[in-house]
């Protein structure tokens, strides 16, 4: 990956990167919820896109969350 690219954005055969959805986005397709799963624990939730703003890019909800169990600084 060549520096200054971010892993969590697609980018097209020139390098551009490509806008990924907002949370708007998926609202207005009708999705209310969110399938994320912690990177260290492995643990698989759905949880609701509503508290998150409407101009959040999609991908970015994985910043935005926090694992709830016990060892929750082994899951971000």
């Amino acid at each position: 990956m060549r520096r200054g690219r971010n892993p969590r954005r697609a980018y097209d055969e020139n390098g551009w990167e490509i806008a990924p959805p907002t949370v708007g986005d998926m609202r207005a397709q009708g999705d209310v919820t969110a399938a994320v799963t912690g990177h260290g624990c492995r643990r698989h939730v759905v949880i609701p896109i509503d508290r998150f703003p409407a101009d959040l890019p999609f991908p970015d909800i994985a910043l935005r969350i926090v694992c709830s169990r016990a060892e929750a600084a082994t899951c971000r």
